[in-house]
């Protein structure tokens, strides 16, 4: 009975193969057809030219362009906010970013630092930024779209910036994690841990709920072990080191083919926490464990931001978005502005919501559309939230209108002590073309050809699909 397992195992192996064979066969002949490189070529050719750069130019601009899925992270010495990548969509295709750029919180200017060997454009990836070696930023991953949107490209790579001499490095260390993007990545213990994320090929897409460390010390990648029980595989979720050595996942989102034509996705809203074995001081053994949440908790969700607060066992969480599908081609998409504080101070992890004025906590209706305060965020998905100094940023995005995507490079501050209003550090003109116009479709159009002019060279190579 053995054997005809095997043989049977052989089989499927074989007819899976020669599918996989010809759905290659299939998009090459199509990619072909277009006249398009495939997409390995097109990002070698990118990180070529990045490469070929010899001087770092720095240059003051008003504020980034609108975007999603860029990450967005605090310097860890200065009174900075760095972001890089992302993407955005014009109405036509999608654009790619790889650009760099700092914003210095006292001066309110935002600065492109266009710098040697810069990792190519990339959106859903993870960033961490260390204060060793006089300060890094660490790039993981990510994912990249050809032209047509019609080859996906899933990056492995590891890459250090270097924020005093301003130069890229990518780091080559064997045993890492596979291809992924919506995976989450955080500093513990001077090791980077990653976990989770997805990876989509055109015809096929897989998870993840895998564990990975990268050592700061030596630049050796490992897979952590564990015990207990683990999070089922995801991507988007929100993960957050703690100041005692603890890990919080929460959340996250995955989808399964129910028919041939036909994924149903589904928003996860649980918690664990993954915490060292006794005398772990290197990251290598952890326990799982699935916890209770209290409080007043968020309703479900997913592509929310997070930022844990620095020196604290918590974390700020704002808006995202809940699709509730209607059979196989009906979606409605509820859009959320609301700010959220998990607290696990204690044993069970504890949300609040944070109250910032009268304000409408999300997006369901063309009513609730119209309804933009000028002072507070509106709803939306994909958005970068950065905590620095007691004061928590909140940038660009996204929202939705029907079959329209908008994307946002709206700009906005709140002071966590006081509480009492948020501050529109830059406005947003589409917003008020929305409020002016609801009814019409064309209002929230994205189809903004200047967008395209402001991309870098790297930018216009390719597209991207939003995660």
């Amino acid at each position: 009975m053995g054997k005809n397992k095997k043989k049977g195992a052989s089989r499927i192996e074989k007819a899976t193969a020669k599918r996989e064979k010809k759905i290659a066969q299939r998009i090459k002949k199509d990619i072909g057809k277009i006249g398009e490189p495939e997409v390995s070529t097109i990002v070698a050719h990118i990180e070529a030219k990045n490469k070929a750069k010899v001087k770092v130019v720095e240059t003051k601009i008003d504020n980034p362009s609108r975007r999603s899925n860029f990450s967005f992270v605090p310097h860890p010495d200065k009174d900075e906010i760095i972001l890089f990548g992302g993407e955005f969509h014009n109405g036509k295709n999608t654009i790619m970013y790889n650009d760099l750029i700092f914003y210095n919180i006292s001066h309110n200017t935002w600065t492109l630092v266009d710098a040697p060997g810069a990792p190519p454009s990339r959106s859903s990836h993870s960033a961490v930024s260390v204060a060793v070696d006089n300060g890094q930023l660490w790039i993981f991953g990510g994912e990249f779209a050809s032209p047509s949107e019609y080859q996906f490209y899933h990056y492995n790579d590891l890459w250090v910036f270097s924020l005093k001499n301003r130069n890229w490095t990518k780091v080559m260390a064997e045993g890492g994690p596979c291809a992924r993007s919506g995976h989450r990545m955080v500093l513990s213990k001077r090791h980077l841990v990653l976990f989770g994320g997805f990876q989509d090929n055109t015809h096929n897409y897989q998870y993840f709920n895998d564990l990975y460390a990268f050592s700061l010390a030596d630049y050796k990648w490992k897979t952590i072990k564990t015990s207990g029980q683990a999070p089922s595989p995801r991507s988007g979720c929100q993960m957050f080191a703690m100041e005692d050595g603890r890990i919080i996942i929460y959340g996250g989102y995955y989808k399964e083919k129910v028919k041939k034509d036909y994924d149903k996705g589904t928003i996860l809203i649980d918690m664990f926490v993954l915490t060292p074995e006794k005398g772990d001081t290197d990251c290598s053994n952890y326990r799982w464990s699935k916890v209770k949440q209290a409080g007043s908790l968020p309703t479900a969700r997913c592509s929310l931001s997070g930022s844990p607060i620095t020196g604290h066992n918590k974390a700020y969480l704002f808006g995202g978005v809940y699709d509730e599908e209607h059979g196989e081609d009906d979606l409605t998409s509820t859009f959320y502005n609301d700010l959220y504080m998990l607290d696990v101070e204690q044993n069970t992890p504890t949300w609040r919501l944070i109250s910032v004025k009268e304000q409408p906590n999300k997006l369901d209706s063309e009513v609730a559309q119209c309804l933009v305060n000028s002072e507070t965020p509106t709803p939306r998905s994909h958005s970068g939230l950065a905590f620095k100094h007691n004061t928590l940023f909140v940038y660009g995005g996204l929202v939705e209108k029907g079959s329209k995507s908008l994307t946002l490079n709206d700009f906005y501050s709140l002071d966590t002590k006081k509480l009492k209003k948020w501050n529109m550090i830059c406005s947003d003109d589409i917003l008020k073309t929305v409020t002016s116009d609801c009814s019409s479709d064309d209002s929230m159009s994205t189809d903004d050809s200047s967008e395209s002019d402001e991309s870098d060279e790297s930018s216009s190579d390719g597209q991207m699909d939003t995660d």
